[in-house]
């Protein structure tokens, strides 16, 4: 006659929280005469955790946190088009707009200044970077304008000089807009390109 033996027992598939319903878990029931049973009831038995963890994983993702594969599938969001192929009214590059820019910018910044080439060469990048900001705004957040600043400033020697510049240009659209500031030892030069961009 065979005995039988009792002892305390932690099934291997029991999930990492430590809950254990009956939902969950199938208790494993041992069948000496077909051992072919066990492999098949084994199986079962972790093809349902993988899916509760499954479940689990897909939860706590929904509660809020953000994987990696979250952030690559939101970076790859594609829009709609619009076919658009010209500016609206109101996005428009005003050419007298875009003047009065480059203008109070020059007047506010280089009024009573002496010209130095040092400090003037990093004038220059502030001055494009404070144009192109104000022409930006002023074209309002949801233009199409790809904005080009070219600011030129050099002192005066008598001197004669010529500024010159070449692109692909479609006329309709696009435009720019020039204003040139001149004090006792040197002059600017500011030119704001807006390129339209379907």
């Amino acid at each position: 006659m065979q005995g039988e033996a009792r002892h305390s027992h932690r099934d291997p598939l029991q999930l990492e929280s430590g809950a254990q319903t009956q939902h969950d878990i199938t208790p494993l029931s041992r069948d000496v005469t077909h051992p072919s049973r066990d492999v098949t009831q084994l199986n079962s038995l972790k093809q349902k955790s993988v899916q509760i963890n499954n479940r689990r994983m897909s939860t706590s993702t929904y509660q809020g946190s953000t994987t990696s594969e979250d952030t690559h599938v939101q970076s790859q969001l594609a829009y709609e088009n619009t076919y658009q192929l010209e500016p609206y009214l109101h996005q428009q590059f005003s050419v007298k707009r875009i003047q009065d820019i480059i203008k109070a910018v020059f007047i506010q910044k280089l009024e009573n200044m002496k010209y130095t080439s040092e400090s003037f060469r990093l004038l220059s990048i502030q001055l494009s970077e404070q144009i192109k900001t104000q022409v930006k705004q002023e074209l309002s957040f949801n233009n199409r304008y790809k904005i080009v600043v070219m600011v030129t400033m050099a002192p005066r020697q008598s001197q004669a000089i010529q500024i010159a510049s070449r692109c692909m240009w479609y006329t309709p659209t696009d435009k720019f807009a020039s204003w040139e500031f001149t004090a006792d030892t040197f002059f600017a030069v500011g030119v704001v390109f807006g390129l339209y961009y379907e």
